[in-house]
């Protein structure tokens, strides 16, 4: 009894494959969720900033700006100190006479008329070294006697040695260390050599104009002991760096600001010798990390102030959202974003669409709608300044209502072969997408459609494969313009017509003849599959484990030993003696490999825990550093990558001199034969045009994840494994996935 229920069970199964052969039942691709679909689309969010800052003794004002994508829209800016800049005045200049400073005259001094009140920086003098002595002779600024017109002992500021080397006459700029405060009144500029010795020699020239116009000024002399007055209006040549030490209103002075090349006045302040500029409601855009605002006026010399400014900024950042369209159910929106703080203000806005309600909004996965300031009438979400941490991530989650239409589908039963039509009644402008499911509920690629109105009539048309499955069709059509989204579905029934030929009566006929051999072959070919699945299971594994086992690899020219190329991928030290080590030991044992009979070699060698894998090939050698032994086919990729290296780097390395620009292409035959990008830092580049099954949807999912925890632009594949394990069917789907360029390398 056993025997004839186990001969029945075969005879069952021997049916089913033959009539899979004369059928060809086709598996489409499965839907995570039949009945949902998702679309993508971005939203406007406006950023705002505030920055407060200062800039103190400047000539314009110069604004940091957040990024070149912020425009400026009001600015207050405060004017303090507003004063002359420093300036070089001409005293007198000309003339061919001098008078000499040397141990016979100790001292010469040119009276200053200060008719204004000012700050003096230093002076140039027009003299000339003629005999070069380490003589201590120091510039400086004396006092004025009434009574004698000659230099007083009071000395204001510092005195400082001259400047001057030996040689022609010309002009030598002198220095204070401070600046001298001098108000109105007469002073002396003095060369002062009071400390000349009677065997010091050098002579110091100093240029007169006994021309001058200034026929007031006089020159005065030491001689070592009592000042005189020497010349009256013959003074020597010198020049006066300063500033006039006053403080100006803005309006006095027609001081003005210069905003996107319009010119716009400075108001005084309230308090005296003060000034105040407001731009509101602008929206200026700096397209620069800088901006530069020119302040202009009415004076010979450029101005100085001090300046406190307030500064908003706005900005328009793009962040991708989602909607995800369940049928019988409400859409839910999700917009996943970062927050990076700029400023000492920072705040957002988002305007979400009219029809969404159920929002919530949470920070780093913590609901903070409470928080916020939403503004239900004007449909505004305000994340306020209080609220934002340092890149943080955001979601916003809401609702909407499904978005009706009419959807027709006549007749509701149908044949393989047969054509089948979608339309939709009076439809609103948008796109439309049919996604089809057969009876085993998996989706049919080749329905899958999209339409736009009013661009397109919306009538979905597919023809029945022959080879389809019967049973009841599910039909969905998603509608979506960006803001309403909507579903409609549709069921009908596929028939397939049952017909029996004598041809396939007389194949089963014989099936039950043949049936005890068949069961034999049929249990072999199960185990024999199940050994193939295994085996592929296992070859995806070692692929894995082989990547992430490499720690080191570098092609070197076999004659020279010098590296042309070489990449580590470890961050763990690679210590140098450990290659050449390596290396030192195949001389001394005599390996060589470039003259054997075959074409490349591959020798293994344990050094040092390490596994070291080397194939030679003529003017070459391929050295990898692995933590673990690499698997057979591994080895195999190496020989095919040692073959592509000679087929395309043979003629560099026959003429190799040491210049390893040529071999910089080495890297992408590394990432062809060893798969490489799977351990390259990844980012994502999704195309929605490529098909994409759900074990890679749940990978890309993961690598988003991923980048969100670590707030990076990239991920690693070990981090997105499932307990970093390689899992054959996960390897294979990020191996998809990296071919299919949505995984893709950043180095």
């Amino acid at each position: 009894m056993k025997y004839s229920s186990q001969l029945k069970l075969l005879s069952v199964i021997t049916m089913i494959i033959v009539l899979s052969f004369i059928f060809q039942f086709n598996i489409s691709k499965a839907q995570i969720s039949e009945g949902s679909f998702s679309f993508d689309r971005t939203f406007p969010f406006t950023e705002f900033s505030e920055s407060v800052d200062y800039d103190l003794n400047v000539d314009h004002l110069n604004i940091s700006i957040p990024s070149p994508n912020w425009n400026i829209t009001d600015m207050e800016v405060n004017f303090t100190q507003i004063k002359l800049d420093k300036e070089v005045v001409t005293i007198e200049e000309g003339g061919e006479s001098f008078k000499v400073l040397n141990k016979g005259t100790k001292a010469w001094g040119v009276q200053l008329n200060i008719t204004e009140e000012i700050l003096l920086f230093g002076v140039f003098v027009y003299i000339n070294l003629n005999f070069e002595e380490d003589v201590p002779v120091y510039v400086q600024i004396n006092g004025y006697d009434t009574i004698t017109d000659t230099p007083n002992a009071t000395v204001y500021g510092e005195p400082i040695p001259i400047n001057v080397t030996a040689g022609s006459f010309r002009w030598y700029r002198q220095n204070f260390p401070e600046p001298i405060s001098l108000p109105i009144g007469n002073y002396y500029l003095v060369l002062n050599g009071s400390a000349y010795q009677t065997n010091d020699n050098s002579d110091y020239w100093w240029l007169l104009n006994d021309n001058s116009n200034n026929t007031e000024l006089r020159n005065s002399k030491f001689d070592g002991s009592t000042w005189s007055v020497d010349d009256i209006g013959k003074p020597f040549n010198h020049k006066l760096i300063r500033r006039i030490n006053k403080l100006y209103n803005p309006e006095d002075i027609n001081m003005t600001i210069a905003v996107d090349q319009q010119e716009y006045p400075i108001f005084n302040g309230i308090i005296p010798n003060t000034g105040k500029f407001n731009l509101t409601n602008t929206n200026l855009s700096t397209n620069s990390s800088f901006y530069n605002f020119p302040i202009n006026h009415n004076q010979t010399v450029d101005l100085i102030f001090n300046t406190s400014y307030v500064i908003n900024y706005k900005s328009i950042q793009h962040q991708q959202s989602s909607v995800l369209i369940k049928n019988g159910e409400d859409n839910i929106w999700s917009i996943n974003f970062t927050l990076f703080r700029i400023g000492n203000n920072f705040s957002v806005n988002f305007n979400y669409p009219t029809n969404w309600h159920n929002l919530l909004i949470l920070r780093d996965g913590v609901n903070v709608t409470s928080q916020l300031t939403i503004d239900t009438l004007g449909h505004l979400i305000h994340i306020p300044n209080s609220t934002i941490l340092n890149t943080d991530n955001w979601e916003i989650r809401a609702n909407s209502f499904l978005e009706e239409f009419t959807l027709n589908i006549p007749p509701r039963e149908y044949q393989p072969g047969q054509e089948i039509r979608f339309s939709v009644d009076s439809p609103v402008g948008g796109n439309y997408t049919l996604v089809l499911y057969n009876a085993d509920h998996f989706e049919i690629d080749e329905a899958h459609q999209t339409l736009s109105y009013p661009t397109d009539e919306i009538i979905f048309s597919y023809i029945l494969p022959s080879y389809s499955v019967g049973g009841e069709y599910h039909a969905y059509i998603y509608f979506f313009n960006g803001i309403d989204a909507g579903v409609e579905s549709a069921s009908f029934t596929l028939i397939i017509p049952f017909t029996i030929d004598p041809f396939l009566v007389l194949i089963i006929s014989l099936a039950s003849v043949i049936l005890i051999g068949i069961s034999g072959s049929l249990v072999y070919a199960v185990r024999n599959h199940k050994k193939k699945v295994e085996a592929y299971k296992q070859e995806i594994y070692d692929k894995c484990m082989d990547i992430l086992n490499l720690n080191y690899i570098m092609v070197s020219e076999t004659t020279s030993f010098l590296n042309v190329y070489e990449q580590v991928f470890t961050k763990q030290y690679i210590d140098p003696t450990l290659i050449s080590g390596f290396l030192s030991a195949i001389r001394a044992f005599g390996i060589e490999l470039t003259n054997s009979e075959e074409q490349t070699q591959t020798i293994k060698l344990e050094y040092k825990d390490s596994k070291i894998i080397m194939a030679e090939f003529r003017n070459f050698r391929i050295v990898l550093i692995m933590k673990l032994s690499p698997s057979p086919k591994f080895l195999e990729a190496i020989k095919s990558l040692a073959f592509d290296i000679e087929q395309n780097y043979s003629k560099y390395l026959e003429n190799f001199k040491g210049n390893v620009g040529p071999f910089g292409g080495i890297e992408s035959l590394l990432k062809k034969h060893l798969d490489l990008s799977f351990i390259y830092p990844l980012n994502i580049v999704e195309d929605k045009k490529t098909k994409i099954n759900p074990t890679e949807r749940l990978m890309i999912e993961r690598a988003r994840d991923s980048m969100k925890k670590s707030t990076q632009k990239y991920f690693y594949t070990n981090n997105i494994m499932e307990q970093q394990a390689c899992d054959s069917k996960e390897i294979e789907a990020i191996f998809s996935l990296i071919h299919k360029g949505i995984f893709k390398p950043i180095m």
